[in-house]
């Protein structure tokens, strides 16, 4: 992916980068791990999060606006997890999981969200639609760090 991130949130998470992944990884077992106030959880509709190509589906909920996202990972590394939106697909919306190392037992969690086309990026850069979105991505890994570190 080479257009630039619009939106991002990140944390420090107090685990080995070995059991973050294996926290994405478990997903497919352990979908509930990916729920909280404002997201349903994650249903696998084909493959599972380790695989590219993998596709599942998110209902979530910006302010009061519900939606069904239906997402594919379109690339996986030791440290990486990209995913596109396939549905709705107007927008051209990429994203991406980075675990970065920062000590043996401690990590750093980005999420990244971007858009491919111009059209994507002036809404994912309009002002409300950029704060339901990091509003909801600073949920996610504020989420993630509890889960991952309550399951390490």
């Amino acid at each position: 992916m080479t257009f630039p991130t619009i939106i991002s949130a990140g944390t420090t998470i107090n685990v080995a980068a070995g059991q973050a992944r294996d926290w994405f990884l478990s997903l497919q077992d352990h979908p509930e791990r990916y729920r909280f106030a404002t997201h349903e959880g994650i249903e696998f509709v084909h493959g599972s999060f380790g695989q590219v190509g993998a596709r599942f589906k998110t209902r979530e909920r910006f302010y009061c606006l519900k939606l069904e996202l239906l997402f594919e990972l379109s690339e996986v590394g030791t440290d990486l997890f990209c995913f596109r939106l396939i549905d709705p697909a107007s927008l051209h919306v990429w994203g991406a999981f980075r675990v970065q190392s920062v000590e043996a037992e401690s990590i750093f969690l980005r999420l990244e969200i971007r858009s491919s086309s111009r059209w994507g990026q002036f809404w994912l850069g309009l002002y409300p639609v950029a704060a339901a979105i990091r509003r909801q991505i600073m949920q996610e890994v504020a989420h993630i760090k509890a889960s991952v570190e309550g399951v390490g």
